[in-house]
């Protein structure tokens, strides 16, 4: 276990199809106790799955009660021009990333409503996050993203997928991606040595409690990385990344 404070760039609480763990936010709030983790950037589940809003709502109501999360909005372009106004409302009201789920919500990602939703999150000063399930996924969305230099959070990459991962973070320095699929052997390793500034480009995600917390962090910890590069995976890159 690690011996610094955690902040976890992903956490879920609510309702998650076909899955009977615990997710409600006391659920997460108690993991977060039970493993050194500082802050967590959490995201209601219903607003990935029913209607974003309520799920901000949602998240707004638990960041309130509890300070240790971070809340973090969903938006849906599918619901265009609607969401154009969401981002703005969630952005003013404090939310510090806008994330997004193609793949649990089947859109695609050449979608003229995202591109036009991509921008008005760039206009806001906003992050986002977009997660990424199929070979080409990352370079369509690098296309997608050239008029901006504001930060771009990857989620979902797998093993498999780290030859595209290393080509377009090479190619492009705003994107940053998060580790919690990353976990091939070296794979850290041959981020940090292949891609520019790459280890600060690396943000720790355990998407935790839907996900055993410590199949996101033994990656990290049995990696070859130094100690100070571990704690800038686990917790310095996402503050800095949050700062911008």
């Amino acid at each position: 276990m690690a011996t610094f404070p955690i902040f976890d760039a992903c956490a879920l609480f609510g309702p998650w199809p076909q899955h009977a763990a615990d997710l409600s936010v006391e659920s997460l709030v108690q993991v977060m106790a039970q493993n050194n983790i500082a802050r967590s950037l959490a995201t209601a589940t219903s607003g990935i799955f029913h209607f974003y809003s309520q799920g901000n709502d949602e998240t707004l109501a638990a960041a309130r009660q509890y300070q240790q999360l971070i809340p973090v909005a969903t938006l849906d372009p599918r619901a265009y021009p609607d969401c154009l106004a969401e981002a703005e409302r969630r952005a003013g009201e404090g939310f510090r990333l806008f994330r997004f789920f193609p793949d649990r919500q089947c859109w695609p990602i050449r979608f003229a409503p995202f591109r036009e939703l991509l921008q008005k999150c760039d206009a806001l000063g906003v992050p986002v996050a977009v997660t990424v399930t199929r070979a080409g996924d990352i370079t369509e969305l690098a296309d997608a993203v050239t008029f901006t230099q504001s930060p771009l959070l990857i989620a979902g990459a797998r093993p498999e997928m780290l030859g595209e991962v290393l080509a377009v973070a090479r190619g492009d320095a705003k994107f940053h991606f998060e580790t919690t699929h990353l976990s091939a052997p070296l794979a850290l390793e041959t981020f940090r040595d292949t891609v520019p500034n790459g280890i600060e480009r690396l943000i720790f995600a355990s998407y935790s409690p839907l996900r055993y917390l410590s199949s996101a962090l033994a990656p990290i910890l049995a990696s070859t990385l130094s100690d100070e590069h571990k704690a800038l995976v686990l917790g310095g890159n996402l503050k800095r990344l949050l700062s911008k």
